[in-house]
């Protein structure tokens, strides 16, 4: 994204506000992968923008939706302003909303948000050690990038969809961008808490999928999903089961223990 001579600066692979809804008053976030469990202040971060280029990502997207994701104590500031105006339809755990006929909601900002933190994901490993972009969209990075910087058309072959958790059943966590099981097309998935995007990716993506393009589709669609939610937690626990519990997290488990005896 950026120009040779312009001067890189570390920046944070998610804004680093997003890491404020992870943390509680008393104790650190926990980071689940690369094999192992444990909690860490840490936030992902390298040398790759330049000052203009971060202030595209910022103003565009990042910061209408920073103050608008779901928290420990249930507050779900996005999802109260999806249910401002009725579902298309509401039927067994299951609701899509039109957001653009709800003016409080940006759905241009949303949008950019979620394509510029695949975009970054895909041109940078954002790990030591490793030179290998995060997920791997060949042709495509370049073009979401130029779209990003206004100076061409959202790439075609490329559908965003967007789905949110009810508030109780939210997930307080940040997931990178990681590509999910093929179906005949690529996806890809970025969760941020209480909000999931999928990129779907080739030119057999279903007709299904491509319908319910958050950019693509002139309502903006945005889908409430019990399933979803399921199949997210589902996904959590087993990543979680599979990690190697470190000392840290283990010591930092039993001081939350105590503190939950203490208050009986």
């Amino acid at each position: 994204m950026c120009l040779l001579h312009k001067p890189l600066a570390c920046r944070h692979f998610m804004p680093a506000a997003l890491y404020e809804y992870c943390r509680t008053s008393d104790d650190k976030p926990f980071r689940v992968g690369s094999g192992f469990v444990i909690p860490t202040d840490r936030q992902t971060q390298d040398y790759l923008l330049c000052d203009d280029c971060e202030n595209i990502l910022s103003g565009r997207g990042e910061t209408w939706i920073l103050e608008k994701l779901a928290t420990w104590e249930r507050k779900f500031p996005l999802y109260d302003l999806l249910r401002q105006q009725p579902p298309e339809f509401d039927e067994e755990g299951s609701a899509l909303y039109y957001t653009a006929k709800n003016p409080a909601i940006n759905a241009g900002k949303i949008t950019h948000f979620a394509m510029g933190m695949f975009w970054k994901a895909s041109v940078h490993s954002w790990l030591k050690n490793s030179t290998e972009p995060r997920i791997e969209l060949g042709p495509y990075s370049d073009r979401i990038r130029l779209w990003l910087r206004d100076e061409s058309e959202f790439p075609e072959h490329v559908y965003l969809l967007a789905a949110i958790s009810r508030p109780e059943r939210a997930q307080i966590s940040l997931n990178d961008p990681y590509e999910s099981e093929r179906r005949g097309w690529r996806c890809f998935v970025l969760h941020v808490p209480g909000l999931m995007f999928m990129l779907q990716v080739g030119k057999t993506v279903s007709l299904s999928m491509q319908a319910l393009c958050f950019f693509r589709n002139p309502g903006r669609p945005i889908c409430v999903s019990d399933d979803l939610t399921r199949t997210f937690e589902r996904q959590l626990a087993l990543s979680f089961q599979q990690s190697r519990k470190t000392q840290p997290y283990l010591k930092a488990m039993g001081k939350i223990e105590l503190e939950r005896r203490s208050r009986k």
